[in-house]
């Protein structure tokens, strides 16, 4: 019986670890609004990267990162309040996140994002973000999607 268990878990884990499951947002943000989302886009154009997490009424996250001289973005831990030129090299954005159409600015007080690969149009980009917000709240993401070309304006 034993046996048989454990052959059967080790089928069912490997089916359990879909892409799917590689796109998260969660974070105490979810008390202001709805973090559910239906799917993960993540642009690049130039030294911006934009991560989406695209809701079917809203998109409940938009990250933006600038990636401008960092000489190797995979695997290092790169602080979204730094200063790129005038700007901060991290964004956070939401769209109709309180159900008025609006976009609004989450400003972040500290966080981080980490790219486990360089970004590249066409390959699959992965990696995490956390952020915690000027009013207190978080909010923390997983993504895991190949990568577009795109027009990003700077935020």
């Amino acid at each position: 019986m034993i046996r048989w268990l454990c052959a059967l878990s080790l089928l069912v884990l490997p089916a359990s670890c879909s892409s799917s499951q590689s796109n998260t947002l969660t974070g105490s943000e979810s008390q202001v609004y709805d973090l559910s989302f239906n799917s993960v886009t993540i642009s690049l154009q130039m030294s911006y990267v934009r991560v989406t997490y695209v809701g079917s009424s809203g998109d409940p996250a938009i990250l933006t990162v600038n990636i401008a001289d960092i000489t190797d973005p995979s695997n290092s831990t790169i602080y979204l309040t730094m200063l790129v030129g005038s700007q901060l090299r991290g964004d956070l954005q939401n769209l109709n996140g309180g159900g008025c159409g609006n976009t609004t600015q989450l400003m972040i007080a500290r966080g981080t994002v980490v790219f486990d690969q360089v970004p590249k149009v066409g390959e699959t980009l992965s990696g995490q973000f956390n952020a915690t917000l000027t009013d207190g709240y978080t909010l923390d993401g997983t993504f895991s999607e190949k990568v577009v070309a795109a027009t990003i304006s700077a935020p």
